[in-house]
């Protein structure tokens, strides 16, 4: 029974050490909950993805996230609407850069609402007039871990000039700004590194 109990404390000696070095004890939090008896109690609670994350979409530290690798390969994320709710674009990430818990985010990239403005209306002696329509939406990077803000770009969609004969059943030119524009951005960010003088300029992209 001694050498049975002395390798059982070895091993769970050796699995907690291993846990420690692996971050597996340490992204946990702590709160205090009643146990039923009106004792209170010190029980550990596991970020809750994509919940915690919250806070970095406010530029805002979230201490059990992970720390940003300059120097990986791929840099696990999560694309947040201003509201710190899962963004539609979210899903379009490959494995690998997308993240599915608190622990494994690296970036949270916070992506505004998409804005639509009226250009012009050309009219047509024959058929419908065309009206040309520009969108733009701004994309910020945040550093989960300590909420620092990366870099934020503003992305552009601008229509095509009018050509001298349209097809009959055209009325409008123009379409929002897409995952794959902001995406790329953040990733070759990502790799190169994010300036501190980084260009500020929209990035613009002609489109029917």
């Amino acid at each position: 029974m001694k050498t049975v109990f002395f390798c059982a404390v070895l091993a769970g000696g050796a699995f907690v050490w291993a846990g420690m070095e692996m971050g597996l004890f340490n992204q946990s939090q702590e709160t205090v909950v009643d146990d039923g008896s009106g004792a209170k109690k010190v029980v550990k609670v596991r970020p809750v993805f994509p919940r915690d994350l919250a806070p970095a979409a406010r530029a805002e530290a979230v201490p059990q996230a992970a720390a940003f690798n300059p120097n990986a390969h791929v840099f696990p994320m999560v694309f947040l609407k201003a509201t710190g709710t899962l963004h539609d674009w979210n899903e379009y990430l490959n494995e690998g850069w997308r993240a599915d818990r608190v622990e494994d985010t690296q970036l949270v990239v916070v992506v505004g609402a998409q804005r639509k403005g009226l250009i012009d209306v050309t009219p047509f002696q024959q058929g419908p007039p065309v009206s040309r329509y520009k969108f733009e939406v701004e994309a910020s990077v945040i550093e989960a871990k300590t909420g620092n803000v990366l870099g934020t770009r503003v992305f552009v969609n601008m229509p095509r000039p009018i050509k001298r004969v349209e097809a009959f059943e055209l009325t409008a030119i123009g379409r929002p700004v897409s995952f794959s524009p902001v995406y790329s951005w953040v990733a070759a960010m990502a790799r190169a590194g994010f300036p501190k003088d980084a260009n500020t300029a929209p990035l613009i992209n002609e489109v029917d």
